[in-house]
């Protein structure tokens, strides 16, 4: 990845999210009031549509239309493809996330409000119905996984990627969580955006990061509806913890224990499968490959006046245990090539542009 395209990714980023804050404060001050009690859903569908989807992608497009080679800008973003079974593990690992992430996110705010911090109450004025449910899966957990996600998984993860994984993962996960504007969600949003920045880089496409992050929202929306409905199901276990205080502890850390064991499992499943994936890939390259060594033979014998049948073919056999080793290895050196890229500083620029991002959220 050339120092140019990372400048323009960061550039970009720096302008939605100067956009974004303003925005933010804009409505904060009560500019929006006039679009009435709907004011944060039509909000949600200008930031989450326009500015944070299809104006990095536009920008994008314009600051490489001038380069020679062909820029595809949705490969770019890791819009690579997947199978079911990804699909499928991506499902669950959403499940095992939102769990986790009650932990994450209980114990940070535990230590905040030992400081004084009082969470802000909820300002929607209107009775919860089916209609506002469906508004707020689609305004909190359709749009923020599919432009979120490819504002940081994609174009931040894979512009930023000449820094090294370890530094490009960082970066796009702290920003995801600045992004929130919100002390309760920085720190969980933060450890979320790291997991999914390093689940993106090892399957090598944003969709798995795009369930997941989904996955984690809805739950959090049905809850919120069920609770609104008197269904409240964590206050009961809640309640259960606190009238049992010693069985409520074991539990916990039991959970925790197992969950952490089914995420290292998921997660190695996930690798695999993208091995498995990329063997496919390169399994049709190869064929396709024999297969038109073995066309121009056949042309080159009917040139020479011989028969086609007399031409010797090569034959390719593959070693799935051998390629899977392979494709490991070649993870781990582009790893180890990015990671070689860390010690060298940032362009004065760049350097301006990321900082800037981080002040200003």
């Amino acid at each position: 990845m050339s120092k140019k395209i990372s400048f323009n990714v960061n550039l970009i980023y720096f302008v939605v999210l100067s956009l974004f804050v303003v925005m933010r404060i804009l409505s904060d001050n009560g500019v929006f009031a006039f679009m009435g009690d709907y004011a944060s859903y039509y909000m949600s569908f200008i930031i989450q549509i326009g500015l944070i989807f299809l104006l990095p992608i536009v920008l994008l497009n314009i600051f490489q239309k001038n380069r020679s080679q062909k820029f595809e800008t949705f490969k770019f973003l890791n819009y690579n493809k997947t199978s079911s079974k990804m699909i499928l593990l991506s499902v669950v690992f959403g499940l095992v996330v939102f769990i986790l992430n009650i932990y994450v996110s209980t114990f940070f705010n535990t230590i905040i409000q030992l400081f004084g911090y009082k969470p802000a109450a909820s300002s929607r004025e209107f009775t919860s119905t089916w209609w506002t449910f469906i508004l707020d899966l689609i305004c909190t957990a359709v749009l923020p996984a599919i432009c979120e996600e490819t504002l940081h998984r994609g174009m931040l993860l894979r512009g930023n990627s000449n820094l090294g994984m370890k530094k490009a993962i960082l970066i796009s996960g702290f920003l995801f969580g600045l992004l929130h504007l919100n002390i309760e969600q920085f720190f969980y949003a933060s450890i979320i955006g790291i997991f999914l920045g390093y689940v993106c880089w090892c399957t090598n496409t944003i969709y798995p990061c795009m369930i997941i992050h989904f996955m984690n929202n809805a739950l959090s929306v049905v809850l919120s509806y069920l609770s609104d409905k008197g269904i409240n199901l964590m206050g009961g276990i809640a309640k259960f913890f606190v009238n049992n205080p010693l069985i409520g502890f074991v539990m916990i850390l039991l959970v925790l224990v197992i969950l952490l064991i089914i995420s290292s499992e998921l997660l190695n499943m996930m690798l695999k499968e993208t091995l498995r994936i990329n063997f496919g890939k390169k399994k049709q390259q190869l064929a396709a490959q024999a297969m038109r060594a073995s066309f121009f033979n056949q042309i080159e014998a009917i040139k020479n006046d011989e028969e086609p049948e007399q031409v010797t073919r090569q034959v390719i056999y593959i070693d799935a245990e051998e390629f899977l080793k392979m494709m490991s290895n070649e993870m781990m050196i582009k790893e180890i090539d990015s990671a070689s890229q860390e010690d060298k500083k940032f362009e004065l620029k760049i350097k301006i542009l990321l900082y800037g991002s981080f002040i200003l959220s």
